[in-house]
């Protein structure tokens, strides 16, 4: 079920004029398969329905009328993730195809040229010419990585998941950014609150507190949902530019360390010179 159906869902449900049976006529499958969205199936989705049509007519109603906002914030917060997948994947296939074009031409031409010159000095770059592809493995499990991670958050932005960080997994991920997801979910279960407790946060006691004054707590429940989705987003985000200057970083100091070894022996001979 993707959110553009459970959307669905819960027009249905919140609806005092109709009668049960033609809300379960409305609701079957023929009818979801109108509602496909851009987003992929999401295990949330299901459990928050599942939760809702558990309850009684008239706590349904009113949690379907809560959650009737939940497609558009998700639609609104994801963020596009292909640019970073592309920008990852060209840069790995541009740093590797330059270091093949190294290693057929540029570093035999090194070795011949020191050989020629200086005949004990002849296998000063045979190390970086044998051990060539471990830049190359190191930047393809980093990148392997962060793939991983972009994905992940990917899945969480859309609310895909319950847990997207159980598990060793989670120690990768910053403390705040997970914080930040628990207590989404926290706020997410609050209209569910009468089938499943959950857990207790600042921002579902402020929805209790509102509830129990009288005060609409709809209103405040979309509020605080869209201020969790915008963290949530600014976090992933940062956290992402963060991997890929680590990223950056290990291709800047592999290519050091090749011209630092290309070059050095040049400077010797220069200085004998």
């Amino acid at each position: 079920m993707n959110w553009e159906q459970f959307g669905y869902l819960c027009r249905i449900n919140s609806s005092a004029q109709l009668s049960k049976s033609d809300k379960l006529r409305l609701s079957e499958k023929a009818s979801l398969n109108i509602y496909q969205g851009d987003n992929d199936d999401s295990e949330l989705a299901k459990m928050l329905v599942a939760g809702v049509v558990s309850q009684d007519e008239v706590a349904a109603q009113k949690s379907a009328t809560y959650y009737q906002c939940l497609p558009k914030l998700i639609n609104d917060f994801k963020f596009e993730h292909k640019g970073w997948l592309v920008y990852l994947t060209f840069v790995f296939a541009f740093f590797c195809l330059s270091s093949l074009l190294y290693q057929l031409f540029v570093v035999p031409a090194f070795v011949d040229m020191y050989s020629m010159n200086q005949q004990h000095d002849h296998n000063i770059f045979d190390s970086y010419f044998r051990y060539w592809y471990v830049p190359i493995i190191s930047l393809f499990l980093l990148l392997s990585f962060i793939l991983s991670v972009i994905l992940k958050l990917k899945n969480a932005s859309i609310l895909s998941e319950l847990k997207p960080f159980s598990g060793l997994f989670k120690v990768f991920f910053p403390r705040k950014l997970v914080k930040n997801y628990e207590t989404l979910i926290a706020i997410l279960f609050f209209p569910l609150s009468s089938v499943n407790s959950g857990v207790t946060t600042t921002e579902t006691k402020h929805l209790y507190e509102c509830e129990a004054l009288g005060l609409n707590a709809q209103n405040e429940f979309e509020v605080l949902l869209q201020q969790q989705l915008k963290q949530f987003n600014q976090r992933a985000k940062y956290f992402i530019n963060k991997l890929i200057i680590v990223y950056g970083a290990v291709i800047v100091v592999s290519i050091y360390l090749f011209i630092s070894a290309a070059y050095k022996p040049l400077f010797m001979y220069g200085e004998v010179l």
